[in-house]
């Protein structure tokens, strides 16, 4: 790591890590990691959901693997926080915090919010780094901050916790690398944003006629009710089509008056003129590569696509994807995120302006 001396051979890195973005973040570190250095030892304790990002390694997986109904925005109302109580939160979290304690590690690697960085001082650790994914500076404008206060601010108390225990930070863009610098946190820099990394590909090799879009229904509780929004609007859409790369662990079927058909490329589905494509997860760089507009309700996949320069049309959608969430994303993104109501007729009609009107995409 920069400005420390070299781990030790086969020295224990712990990356530490709360949501499925921070799990992708985290699986693409240990790659890294690992084709650096093969003589490193990596284990990766996820704390929402079974990690799935890091089933394929190189870091082995540990920790109480424990899906919760709010996929780790318990704090985000009291409805998302009473349905993780019902399913065990108290119980998940105990165990949590008794395995950190045990674990001892040559560095440990923190990725995520101030949650993720408090528990990252619990195991004995010889160094320590953070991975701030969520927030930035450009959060700040915008009006007071919601209740989801943690996830829109670099707060004194995010502050003072990396300046005491983090000699290490990254953060996601340098007009927050310098703010944190100018408030006492001097470690904090912008190398690049790991969001971004390995989303080079080739276009997904689907050539329908008509225009192209991408779904993206996210991989919390939501999904299943945004991607029926979405399939809705696409079928209004004239000379359309859509791929879905699905990063459930069940695949979808469509709805009723949807026909499918299993091709090379994934499994087709139609309705009139709009064809969808549904592909697995790992399509998701080429279905980004290979689209003209997004539709979404998601969190990681919106800043990819805008990432890409990819326009992203979004509703609000559940108890989690909410109008104040998105209006956080909308902070972050810009114009790169239209927000319309989950409507599919209002979904359609801006996904059609939008495709016939290049400037304005």
């Amino acid at each position: 790591m920069h400005h420390a001396s070299p781990l030790p051979v086969g020295a224990r890195v712990l990356l530490l890590s709360n949501g499925h973005g921070e799990d992708q973040v985290g699986a693409r570190l240990a790659h890294e990691l690992i084709a650096a250095r093969p003589d490193l030892r990596l284990t990766a304790f996820p704390t929402v959901g079974d990690g799935r990002a890091y089933a394929d390694g190189p870091a082995t997986r540990t920790g109480p693997l424990r899906t919760l109904p709010s996929a780790g925005r318990s704090v985000e109302g009291v409805a998302p926080l009473l349905a993780d109580l019902r399913a065990g939160l108290f119980g998940t979290t105990v165990r949590q915090l008794r395995d950190l304690r045990r674990i001892r590690a040559d560095l440990t690697v923190a990725i995520g919010d101030v949650w993720i960085q408090t528990l990252g001082t619990l195991p004995r650790s010889a160094r320590r780094a953070a991975v701030q994914t969520l927030v930035s500076v450009r959060m700040h404008h915008g009006g007071w901050p919601s209740r989801h206060l943690l996830r829109e601010r670099f707060t004194p108390a995010e502050r003072l916790l990396l300046r005491a225990a983090y000699p290490q930070v990254f953060v996601r863009d340098g007009a927050s690398a310098r703010w944190l610098a100018d408030r006492e946190v001097p470690q904090a820099r912008y190398l690049g944003n790991p969001m971004m990394d390995r989303l080079d590909a080739s276009p997904l090799p689907w050539d329908p006629p008509g225009r192209r879009i991408v779904l993206l229904p996210g991989t919390r509780g939501h999904a299943p009710l945004a991607l029926a929004i979405m399939l809705d609007a696409v079928a209004r859409v004239p000379n359309v089509a859509a791929a879905l790369p699905w990063a459930g662990t069940t695949p979808p079927a469509p709805p009723d008056g949807w026909e499918r058909t299993p091709r090379p490329e994934g499994e087709e589905w139609r309705s009139g003129d709009a064809r969808v494509l549904l592909v697995p997860s790992a399509r998701f760089p080429a279905s980004l590569r290979w689209a003209d507009l997004a539709i979404g309700a998601a969190g990681t996949a919106h800043e990819q696509a805008a990432g890409l320069g990819l326009p992203v049309i979004a509703f609000p959608c559940g108890p989690l994807y909410t109008e104040a969430f998105l209006t956080n994303q909308r902070r972050l993104l810009g114009d790169a995120v239209g927000a319309v109501a989950a409507d599919p007729v209002v979904v359609a009609r801006v996904a059609e302006a939008w495709l016939g009107d290049g400037d304005e995409r």
